[in-house]
């Protein structure tokens, strides 16, 4: 039986935080990993996933599986070391990439900007045998992705005027939903039922009045509040509800979690970075 693994790379968001990069999570299925996002430190989150977790499954040849949900920065800046640097560390095989219409553009924009430094690995002294090969696909709403191991199924969301989508991965143990950033949607509700594990994004709906009016506005239409997110997972019941890209202003995670627990009393997980989820 395959067994499927969820790695927590980067639970963060714009607002930095030295112990919280930004968006990116690992699903693993046996020793094959599939990136969702990748945002700032994802690569360095991965090598230490790798390198002091001990998690063979993401070593860097093996990256060779990334899906984007949106194009935001903090889910996509770190694209072109995603790209470059297991390639510098001998991954032989073709990257595919999945997101939305942009993404393709924008990872040969970047391969472009970087051609001057991977012209040296190329031909340098020491130079790279093999080929950098970046196969780029802007993706819709329905199934994007089928191998022997995975079925992804990308379902539209609404984060502002952005194309956005969330993932439904279908391993052999486990269904697992990932909302990317979203307000809250009901076929959110759809998609969730049932699964073994529901990452989702979330703000702290008891805080938001601290914010000034016009980040109000903004938290309340592009992003999910406790208070929705309570009521998503009260209808869909996922096993398991994975908060992250977590938004709080009193500098204590905790009280997002304890928000969401007078809310909702099923089974919640504040995210961290490399947490496993099994």
């Amino acid at each position: 039986m395959s067994q499927t693994r969820l790695i927590l790379l980067g639970t963060g968001s714009p607002n930095l935080f030295p112990n919280r990069y930004q968006s990116s999570l690992a699903i693993l299925v046996d020793d094959t990993p599939y990136i969702i996002d990748c945002g700032g430190g994802t690569l360095q989150r991965i090598a230490e996933a790798y390198g002091t977790l001990h998690i063979e499954a993401l070593e860097f040849t093996k990256l060779t599986r990334l899906f984007i949900t949106h194009l935001h920065p903090d889910h996509t800046v770190g694209i072109a070391d995603f790209m470059i640097a297991p390639w510098v560390k001998h991954r032989t095989e073709a990257l595919h990439i999945f997101g939305p219409a942009g993404t393709q553009k924008m990872c040969s924009l970047l391969l472009e900007a970087h051609q001057i430094g991977m012209h040296e690995h190329l031909y340098g002294s020491v130079p790279i045998d093999d080929p950098l090969q970046v196969s780029a696909t802007d993706i819709d709403a329905g199934q994007i992705y089928q191998d022997d191991k995975v079925r992804v199924v990308a379902f539209r969301v609404q984060h502002g005027s952005l194309n956005a989508f969330g993932y439904k991965f279908y391993t052999p143990d486990k269904t697992i939903v990932v909302s990317g950033d979203t307000c809250f949607v009901p076929v959110m509700i759809e998609q969730a039922r049932g699964c073994d594990i529901l990452v989702h994004e979330v703000y702290s709906s008891a805080q938001l009045p601290q914010r000034p009016a016009g980040w109000q506005h903004y938290h309340s239409t592009v992003h999910t509040g406790t208070l929705e997110l309570a009521k998503i997972a009260q209808e869909a019941q996922p096993k398991k509800l994975v908060l992250t890209h977590q938004l709080f202003w009193d500098n204590n995670p905790e009280s997002l979690l304890t928000e969401m627990q007078q809310l909702y009393s099923g089974s919640i997980i504040n995210g961290q970075d490399l947490m496993i989820i099994e």
